[in-house]
Parts: structure tokens; C-alpha cells; sequence
């Protein structure tokens, strides 16, 4: 799923996640390949969200949630890599619960592996893309344990204007828990994600507008989804020389049928500051 957020029940441990978090990244991450650590270019960031309007299985209030992110994105010679860690914190509305959530992605991409560069107008490469999610939630009457494998190709669109825009066309094999259980959607389906970046300035100041949505098929018990988490960020290191650093501004988070569960609908605004180094 997305840069974001999800959840394992029966472990109340506060290393539980954070094991469970540090296996799957770096299972992703040997899975690269020793190239991987030979970067021609790497971006790191660390985010803070914050929000009010949360929604969790069978519980009727709306929750609050504080979000560190740990994000990274490099390149090398035959690809790249992707990866965020989620740590979550829940109020009192959601029993202060604590969630741990990590995607990881690596992408070979076939103009470098062929040697031949792709010439089409539209079309700047085509790669293979294989990617793993895991989540964790420490919750005392259920949790909810995201558990996905996803394979296909990630396509890398020319457009005038973007920095970036993708889009992955993967198989996705749930395999999640739910309170301890398989969760009802142990089934293959499909997964399309759209994801950008379009830089802009207005006057001095300097804004970008990012972020991505998945679009899950029907599977099992669960139904079709959508997650979408665009970003607008205002570079706020630009106006004391130091760009590229400090950004702040919004996201806004809309998850259609939230876990799979139908009627389950997500949709709130969050405070967002960026540190990228």
C-alpha cells in the first residue's frame, strides 16, 4: 500500500514491531542486491504528520495520530530502491495504541540492463519492480497486520514539468493477520499506483506538489481500495540558503474502504514538516 500507515495483535512487547519492521526492510533490502549500496544518488527525509480525524475498525470516533516517517530513495547502476518506515501514535480514543508500517521496493530497470536507451516521446524506462509491505499494531482487542508481496513493472513516464511520474502495474498477494487470524483476504489481485512530483514557484517561493495513490483490486473478504496521499510542500530552507532541506505544508489523506473493510472511509487533512538531508 502507501506511504502509509497500518498495523500485528497478541504482542504487547514495545521491540515487537520494531524487530518485525527491521526484518522485512532488510530482507527488501538484500533482495537488491550488493549494487544497492553503491548509490549515484540517494535522498533521505524524515517526516512528522499530524492529524485528527483517523478512522479504525469498530470504533466509531474519530482518532488522533502523531506520524514520524523515515523515507529513502536511491539509485544505482542497474536500478534503484525505495523504502519508508511509519512509527504511529494514537490518543486516548484509540487506547493510545501504537503502530509500526514499512514498505520496500527495488526496481531493475530494463534500458540499463538491455543497454539500449528507450527513445519514446512519453516513455523515459520500464522496470521490474518486486516490493514487500509489514505492519504491526499493538492493540489489546485486535489488530490489524498488513502482510503483502507485490511483483510486476514500474513504468517512467517523460512529462514536461515533473521531476518524477511513475506508475506501478503489480500483482498484489495479501497475506495478512487480523486479531492473530488470517484476515479473510489471504487472494491475489492487482495493485496501480500512480506517483509524482511536480515542482512550482510562485514568486521567490519555491513549492512542490507530490505524493501517490494506490488502487487495490477486490480480493477474499476485501473490498476494492484507494489510497491516495498527495503533499504540497513549501521549501522553507529557500529563504535562508538552505534549500532542499526544511519543508513544510499539508497532506491530505483519502483511503476508500480502509484494511479492505467496506464502509471503512478515511479522509482528513495533516500538518506536515519535512526534513531531507
Amino acid at each position: 500500500m502507501q506511504k502509509q500507515s497500518d498495523t500485528s495483535a497478541g504482542h504487547t512487547s514495545k521491540f515487537g514491531p520494531k524487530l518485525g519492521v527491521m526484518s522485512a526492510m532488510t530482507l527488501v533490502l538484500l533482495l537488491l542486491g550488493q549494487q544497492a549500496f553503491a548509490a549515484e544518488w540517494r535522498t533521505t527525509e524524515v517526516q512528522w504528520l499530524y492529524g485528527n480525524a483517523y478512522r479504525e475498525p469498530f470504533n466509531p470516533d474519530d482518532v488522533s495520530k502523531g506520524i514520524i516517517t523515515l523515507q529513502q530513495a536511491a539509485g544505482y547502476k542497474s536500478g534503484r530502491y525505495f523504502f519508508f518506515v511509519d512509527a504511529l501514535q494514537s490518543n486516548g480514543r484509540d487506547q493510545h495504541a501504537t503502530e509500526a508500517y514499512a514498505e520496500g521496493y527495488g526496481s531493475l530497470s530494463l534500458s540499463r540492463l538491455m543497454g539500449i536507451p528507450f527513445s519514446s516521446r512519453w516513455v523515459r524506462d520500464i522496470n521490474l519492480t518486486a516490493g514487500l509491505n509489514y505492519g504491526y499494531k499493538s492493540y489489546p482487542d485486535y489488530g490489524v497486520n498488513p502482510r503483502v508481496l507485490l511483483a510486476g513493472v514500474t513504468i517512467d513516464f517523460n512529462l514536461p514539468a515533473f521531476s518524477f511520474f511513475n506508475l506501478d502495474v503489480l500483482a498484489y498477494v495479501d497475506r495478512g493477520r487480523f486479531d492473530g487470524r488470517d484476515n479473510g483476504c489471504h487472494a491475489e489481485t492487482y495493485q496501480l499506483t500512480p506517483a509524482w512530483k511536480l515542482p512550482f514557484s510562485i514568486g521567490r517561493a519555491k513549492f512542490s506538489f507530490e505524493g501517490f495513490a494506490d488502487f487495490i483490486g477486490k480480493h477474499g473478504d476485501c473490498g476494492r481500495q484507494i489510497l491516495a496521499q498527495p503533499q504540497l510542500r513549501w521549501d522553507v530552507g529557500h529563504h535562508f540558503n538552505a534549500g532542499d532541506k526544511v519543508y513544510l505544508g499539508l497532506e491530505y489523506q483519502y483511503w476508500h474502504n480502509k484494511f479492505g473493510i467496506e464502509g471503512l472511509k478515511e479522509s482528513l487533512p495533516q500538518a506536515l514538516l519535512v526534513w531531507q538531508f
